[in-house]
């Protein structure tokens, strides 16, 4: 019984131990969590410092007693990275803490989605909804700082935060500590400023310079952004092409068609391809009966095209198919996509395809081999960040297209093609020595 009592009081003692030390954990209750952002009661708070996070450590409690000695309070916002929290809900979060951010003097940002809490913070200044001018903001990244600088550009300019600073990820919390003190200087080793205005990038390079100006002049950065993917996917087209020997049909054929896949998304410009295929034997046929001219054939083809397209469009509105996001229709211009791929279509499936050729078959799969290949840099966002980053590599992509120019050797697919060949060319080799 002795021992029945004693295993029950062990029981409870460790229940009530594990309660105790769960609570300094949980998010709910404020006097456990450190970092909590309810102020003390009895401190009349001069500065608010807004800390907009998703994740991060635990801090020490000493941090809130150092920033109520400064009389100073550290106010947190939760901002959710889940891709089901969508931007108007990060809105709505900020918007519901408005008048305390209106009151910061110094701006903490660790969240992989400073981008567009920053585009929002950006509207409400617009709209006169929040005064922002000369505030101080911390971005928390391990970001390179010029791609940085012109990510951030459109975002900050309408702010009119003059200087932004950036902090390592692994540094936030000796970040902290010196901020409760009152010690920050900015010239700490982990701490980065760089300004906004553009003055600083130097001449002698002179792909950098160009950018920063263009961007600082209103010219949108993904737009720059795309140009230097092109770039980079025309070298990855030379080196398919004449190195490897794919059949690429063209430089322009891969490329129209990996933006129209960009643009258009991958099923419904592969049902386009289909739709042009089907087209062009059905005119095909009816040509074999009634001669056309080539450009009577060709105006034909485009008019028949539209028309099965068409009725694409009403199957899959009729049968509630959904296959068609007509939303993007909204926008008239997405008529340029469509056409490039006629254009790219026409090029592939030119009049010597065969539908039973399987060398016309194998040509294709290396076109959609290439084109995806293409396709696939437009979501390399590291890729991307480093081509925004140092635009110079564009000097290098040139050089290098020019070194696949020249390139006239045997390509890869040959090699497999004539390894017999080459296998018993040395052994007649051997035997002759």
């Amino acid at each position: 019984m002795r021992k029945i009592i004693l295993f029950m009081t062990l029981l409870a003692g460790s229940a009530l131990l594990f309660s105790t030390t769960t609570a300094q954990f949980t998010s709910t209750t404020c006097e456990w969590q450190s970092h909590c952002s309810a102020p003390t009661k009895w401190i009349t708070y001069k500065n608010t410092i807004i800390y907009l996070w998703t994740q991060g450590e635990e801090f020490d409690l000493w941090f809130q007693q150092n920033f109520d000695k400064q009389k100073t309070l550290l106010q947190e916002i939760f901002i959710w990275t889940n891709t089901t929290f969508s931007e108007a809900d990060i809105r709505a979060k900020i918007q519901k803490n408005i008048r305390e951010i209106e009151s910061w003097s110094l701006l903490i940002i660790n969240t992989s989605q400073f981008d567009i809490l920053l585009q929002i913070l950006g509207d409400l200044h617009a709209s006169n909804d929040l005064n922002l001018e000369n505030k101080t903001i911390y971005l928390v990244t391990n970001s390179n700082r010029f791609f940085l600088k012109r990510a951030l550009a459109k975002y900050i300019k309408p702010i009119w935060i003059p200087r932004i600073y950036t902090l390592s990820e692994d540094k936030l919390l000796n970040f902290l500590s010196t901020l409760s003190l009152g010690k920050i200087t900015n010239e700490e080793p982990y701490i980065t400023s760089f300004s906004l205005s553009f003055q600083e990038t130097p001449k002698y390079l002179p792909l950098s310079y160009l950018v920063d100006r263009l961007i600082y002049h209103g010219f949108p950065i993904e737009l720059i952004t795309i140009f230097l993917v092109l770039s980079l996917g025309t070298l990855l087209i030379s080196i398919l092409r004449q190195i490897v020997w794919f059949s690429v049909f063209g430089i322009y054929s891969p490329l129209l068609f990996a933006v129209s896949m960009s643009i258009l998304g991958v099923p419904f410009s592969l049902a386009l391809l289909i739709i042009w295929l089907i087209t062009k034997f059905i005119i095909r046929i009816f040509t074999k009966k009634i001669y056309l001219l080539h450009n009577a054939k060709s105006a034909l083809l485009i008019i028949l095209y539209f028309f099965l397209l068409l009725l694409v469009f009403w199957l899959n509105t009729m049968f509630w198919l959904n296959w068609i996001d007509t939303t993007i229709f909204v926008n008239w211009y997405i008529i340029f996509p469509i056409i490039f791929i006629i254009l790219v279509s026409d090029k592939v499936f030119n009049e010597w395809f065969k539908l039973f050729s399987m060398w016309r078959w194998v040509a294709f799969t290396e076109f959609l081999i290439v084109s995806f290949a293409v396709y696939g840099l437009f979501y390399r966002t590291g890729m991307k960040h480093l081509l925004l980053a140092f635009p110079e590599l564009l000097i290098l992509i040139f050089v290098l297209n020019i070194a696949v120019g020249r390139f006239t050797g045997l390509q890869l697919l040959e090699y497999f093609r004539f390894m017999p060949l080459l296998k018993n060319s040395s052994w007649t080799e051997e035997e002759e020595e």
